[in-house]
């Protein structure tokens, strides 16, 4: 026998399959509409979008990160061993004083050079013979194509004259976009130094009594600028 079942207002409710309930029930199907999966695909699609975005953002984040630390890294290296040889800067008893610091640019940016006899005798050539004294130089050069140059450090041990010329340059490192020194007399900062000349008390035959070093190297995602001063020992008139 098929039994009812009665509403609370007293009145029958429909039976499977008549008015009451959606056809697709009546069928016994059970699933989703087109409009249903759409919506969801889409749904999906966003929440997709929004993840990869964040985990690309994240990624390059990380590795612009990573490219600064090396260039950080390369930067104080460099930045180190200029330390080093002009700390170590000497006027030989004896002899004519050389320290000579050029005020140099190129493309705008500072491209000083620089040219002295240190006692550091921090070879970078291995084949160098290692002394007391040794002459030093830095120059950055810019090629024609390029907006970074290359540092390089000459070395001449044991030093002789002429002081601003002889022994070997090697490459210190590629992606250096200015190199600037200043040198402080004591009074004054100065852009450039020349111990041999006759028309600069505050230069004549001395060393700078304090160096400001700055560099700053840039690569395609990164540029760093490293600043320190350094107070040679020996910077007094011999």
């Amino acid at each position: 026998m098929l039994s009812r079942t009665f509403l609370s207002d007293g009145n029958l409710a429909p039976v499977k399959g008549s008015r009451g309930w959606p056809d697709r029930y009546s069928r016994g199907e059970i699933g989703f509409t087109l409009l249903e999966v759409i919506i969801a695909v889409t749904i999906l699609a966003v929440m997709a979008g929004i993840i990869f975005s964040v985990v690309l953002g994240s990624t390059s984040r990380s590795r612009a990160l990573e490219d600064e630390m090396e260039l950080r890294l390369t930067a104080g290296s460099i930045l180190n061993l200029i330390a080093e040889d002009l700390k170590g800067a000497y006027i030989q008893p004896g002899s004519a004083p050389f320290f000579l610091g050029r005020d140099l640019f190129s493309r705008e940016n500072p491209a000083d050079g620089v040219d002295l006899v240190t006692t550091a005798a921090l070879p970078v050539n291995p084949m160098t013979v290692a002394g007391d004294l040794a002459e030093v130089g830095y120059t950055l050069i810019h090629e024609a194509d390029k907006e970074v140059g290359t540092l390089y450090r000459r070395e001449h041990a044991p030093p002789e004259e002429p002081w601003d010329d002889g022994g070997e340059s090697f490459e210190i490192s590629e992606g250096v976009l200015s190199f600037n020194l200043r040198y402080f007399d004591g009074d004054n900062w100065n852009d450039e130094w020349d111990s041999q000349d006759q028309t600069r008390a505050n230069m004549t035959g001395k060393i700078p009594d304090e160096i400001e070093i700055e560099i700053t190297m840039e690569d395609e995602s990164a540029a760093v600028t490293l600043r320190t001063v350094v107070s040679p020992p020996l910077s007094v008139k011999p």
